[in-house]
């Protein structure tokens, strides 16, 4: 797994590994430019598509049919938020592929602009941590995913051993027409549903990692200016004040740095647009899906299906942190960017030098941030998202 995963795999490797991977399993991970997709990869997706709907809005009705019995009706909405949200994700990726491509270029490139032993020693821990986190969700979601589709057979199998009557059983709580749960078509229902809960797996492994990674990617992009910006002043650091030639050279050098952090921060808020849709609807359904799962986990405690529901609550918690991780790592890293001007020896520079630099301090001050209507992902909210999904929970428990 280490060699995968691990800080030493070379950026060229480790790029969006794990959501390219997930991405191109459900059949939307964009196209280059030159290429359209073959007729083979749009089939996958409309019909990994169809599959998530009927699961996501199958489970929705369910729950809101059986809203009497909440133990059903959570077991309904739990997953069933998460597939609808879901088929957003893999929709607006799907639809906007272009936007996606460009966006994937332009940081392959910029990240690959110097591929020097310093350069890579910031980037690639960086991308490791990223493709870890991206591993993370995966395995938890798969995992999950896994229970969801045994347990039922496993229970069928148990009533046929004791010699009981057996109920076929479904791997989610779904409301269909009467003749898909029920002997011929019965088999092929039980592999749409297990299809959906695989692709709702690799949708927010690929689109929930696209972000984490890409949010990475962009502070390892501020962390590498950074760098440049302390070099770009490391000859003075002997001297009491700077020659015109070193003043003319250092100011070749900021031009250049300028204009890649103009070309970092557009690059941010690029990739930022294309995700305010998705962030805010994952943000709006978290703490509903969050308080759904602990619950189920809580009512679940004796029983065998309480491993269902640690590693869904697991899978939906890592899903919160990778936003709110990597809106968190862009901030702080375009803010430090100042701070590292600021450290420079500026005050040996000419009034023109100064100037540039005040400049530079100026845009670098104000934050670079995943700007979502209503909210910023951060920390902050995220513990403001579990602080909303324990009050859930206490509400609902005296219900039951």
């Amino acid at each position: 797994m280490r060699r995968l995963l691990g800080p030493q795999v070379p950026i060229e490797r480790s790029f969006f590994r794990i959501p390219r991977f997930s991405a191109r399993v459900a059949g939307f991970w964009p196209q280059s430019t030159n290429r359209h997709r073959s007729w083979l990869t749009a089939l996958r997706f409309y019909v990994n598509t169809f599959a998530v709907a009927v699961g996501g809005f199958g489970e929705v009705s369910y729950g809101f049919v059986y809203l009497y019995d909440l133990f059903s009706a959570l077991e309904a909405f739990c997953p069933g938020i998460t597939k609808v949200i879901s088929l957003l994700k893999m929709t607006i990726f799907f639809g906007r592929h272009k936007r996606w491509q460009y966006v994937i270029n332009s940081m392959h490139q910029l990240l690959l602009l110097d591929t020097s032993a310093e350069k890579r020693r910031i980037v690639e821990p960086l991308a490791s941590f990223g493709s870890a986190l991206s591993f993370v969700l995966l395995l938890s979601g798969s995992l999950t995913n896994t229970f969801f589709n045994i347990l039922p057979l496993l229970k069928m199998g148990y009533y046929k051993w004791q010699s009981l009557e057996v109920e076929l059983l479904l791997p989610f709580n779904v409301i269909l027409p009467e003749m898909f749960v029920n002997w011929p078509y019965y088999p092929a229902t039980y592999l749409v549903l297990t299809l959906s809960g695989a692709m709702t797996v690799f949708t927010f492994s690929a689109v929930d990692g696209f972000f984490l990674c890409a949010c990475v990617y962009t502070s390892a992009l501020f962390r590498m200016l950074q760098h440049d910006i302390r070099n770009a002043f490391a000859e003075l650091q002997e001297l009491e004040h700077s020659t015109l030639a070193q003043n003319m050279r250092i100011q070749h050098r900021l031009t250049v740095l300028v204009e890649r952090h103009n070309k970092i921060i557009d690059l941010c808020s690029d990739f930022a647009s294309e995700f305010s849709l998705i962030i805010l609807m994952h943000f709006l359904s978290a703490s509903l899906v969050l308080c759904f799962s602990i619950l189920d986990l809580l009512l679940n405690s004796s029983s065998v299906g309480v491993l269902t529901y640690i590693f869904y609550s697991i899978a939906a918690l890592t899903q919160l942190v990778l936003y709110c991780i990597g809106g968190t790592y862009v901030s702080e890293s375009s803010l430090k960017v100042a701070e590292v001007i600021y450290d420079t020896d500026w005050y040996k520079c000419d009034v023109r030098t100064r100037r540039m630099l005040l400049l530079m301090i100026c845009r670098a001050q104000k934050a670079k941030t995943i700007q979502v209507p209503f909210f910023t992902p951060s920390l902050p909210a995220f513990r403001s998202i579990v602080s909303t999904a324990g009050s859930y929970i206490t509400l609902l428990k005296t219900f039951i």
